[in-house]
């Protein structure tokens, strides 16, 4: 049998090495794959869009051969996931984690996102985006509990800050409920109980999709796969134990 895979999709502004801490601790029956999204790592002369997204997870799949696999994607990774589901190959789809993607950007939970956007626009106007990563995306990363290493690679990976304006374009208006409730395998939800967002919008989602989990980080906010990498890669690995290794 070919061997099974997760997919690993990053958040807005990262790219695929942002997976490194959690890529190193998954069960080693598993391949990984970690894509770049359009607009990120080597793809950052790219805009992103959703579609754009979508065939980079279905270009991974496909990359996979016949290979059956999970999905795994946390902030914006998690929302191109859930638009992708549907257009798997669903005998091979055996499930999603999603981290951080529980509310639409419909109505007033958008304006804080909108209002970041356009911080980021004046901001990149004023003193560059390269000087703006070299300042500030270092202490950023390891905030985030990165380790210097780690840090350093995603660096060098290539990371976009022009890229979130765009990001939050490409998912405003978009009904995610809808496509989750359109997938029948078993999906696993992973927030931060400080993230408040989408710690309010998860009970809908958890409604919405099928054969549903729930596992909260206490304390922890936005970005729970680079906050709480070992834990997170636990749960996935314990996923994949359950619909893609027994």
């Amino acid at each position: 049998m070919t061997q099974p895979a997760v997919i690993l999709v990053h958040g807005a502004t990262l790219n695929g090495r942002s997976w490194d801490p959690v890529r190193r601790l998954i069960d080693l029956r598993l391949q990984v794959l970690a894509p770049d999204l359009p607009g990120h790592g080597a793809r950052r002369s790219e805009p992103y869009t959703l579609q754009g997204g979508v065939d980079t997870v279905l270009a991974a799949a496909r990359s996979l051969g016949d290979a059956p696999f999970i999905l795994a994607g946390d902030s914006l990774g998690s929302y191109t996931s859930q638009a992708a589901a549907a257009s798997l190959p669903q005998d091979r789809l055996k499930g999603l984690v999603l981290g951080g993607a529980s509310h639409e950007f419909i109505g007033a939970p958008t304006l804080p996102y909108i209002a970041n956007a356009m911080l980021f626009r004046v901001l990149i106007a004023l003193y560059g985006e390269d000087k703006l990563l070299a300042r500030k995306m270092p202490a950023t990363l390891r905030e985030f509990g990165m380790s210097d290493e780690d840090a350093d690679n995603t660096l060098a990976a290539g990371m976009s800050l022009k890229v979130f304006p765009q990001a939050v374009a490409a998912l405003r208006g978009v009904d995610f409920r809808s496509k989750l409730a359109q997938i029948a395998q078993p999906t696993m939800f992973i927030n931060g109980d400080a993230d408040k967002n989408h710690v309010r919008g998860e009970a809908h989602y958890v409604a919405a999709a099928r054969q549903a989990t729930v596992h909260r980080f206490a304390g922890a906010e936005h970005g729970v796969s680079l906050r709480r990498s070992r834990e997170y890669a636990a749960l996935v690995n314990a996923f994949a134990q359950r619909v893609l290794l027994a």
